[in-house]
């Protein structure tokens, strides 16, 4: 069995509580830009979890709601006004989780990265203000794919997929990581029957980041 070399983190839903607040900023932004009221929250939350970076949703939405896909300007408009709204919800930061394990978790290991589908610029903006900077060696985001930055990470800093272990809170995040041959732990806090497949697949299920062990060869 390989050694843990690097440990990844997904950032909304695992490390932050936000998805249900990027559901309603995206509302917000639909109908501040569009002037489309309802459908958008409930049409949203069927995309968290599926990998789909802050472009693909939007392409989406807009598909749905008016039929026909967006002018490179309308998808640069909504993209950047749903980033505004991103930041300032999470300015305030809230709520964290289980940073203390983060903190263990980096003394035994060459390096940590944080990845998230949102944009990248913003996630590192947010986390230094926030005060996670230090944690975390690389940050990682949007516009590229999970399966493509966690390639980068392969290569970059030279390490087997074996030595690298993800830690996420849905089926994309399982699927990235199998497709690279990374080992992944689920965090999910609630199961059904549909999610069984996705938690067989996993090598590692706990229902909170903050379940995780301190010592890093209990995940080997």
């Amino acid at each position: 069995m390989n050694k843990v070399e690097a440990i990844g983190f997904d950032f909304d839903g695992t490390l932050i509580v936000s998805e249900e607040t990027k559901a309603l900023e995206m509302v917000k932004v639909f109908n501040e830009k569009l002037g489309i009221k309802r459908g958008v929250g409930t049409a949203y939350k069927k995309l968290v979890g599926k990998s789909f970076n802050r472009e693909q949703k939007v392409l989406f939405l807009f598909k749905k709601f008016l039929k026909r896909n967006p002018t490179k300007k309308e998808l640069k408009d909504i993209k950047n006004h749903f980033g505004e709204h991103y930041r300032k919800s999470l300015w305030t930061c809230p709520l964290f989780q289980c940073t203390n394990v983060i903190k263990e978790l980096k003394k035994q290991v060459k390096f940590l990265f944080l990845l998230s589908l949102e944009d990248k610029k913003e996630v590192k903006k947010l986390i230094k203000h926030c005060g996670l900077g230090s944690y975390f060696d690389e940050v990682l985001g949007g516009p590229k794919s999970k399966v493509d930055n966690l390639e980068h990470v392969i290569k970059k800093h030279k390490l087997k997929p074996r030595e690298l272990l993800y830690i996420g809170d849905s089926k994309g995040d399982v699927v990235a990581s199998k497709k690279k041959g990374i080992r992944v732990v689920l965090v999910k806090k609630r199961f059904r029957y549909k999610d069984l497949k996705d938690t067989l697949e996993a090598d590692f299920v706990f229902s909170s980041l903050c379940e995780l062990p301190h010592d890093i060869k209990k995940l080997r």
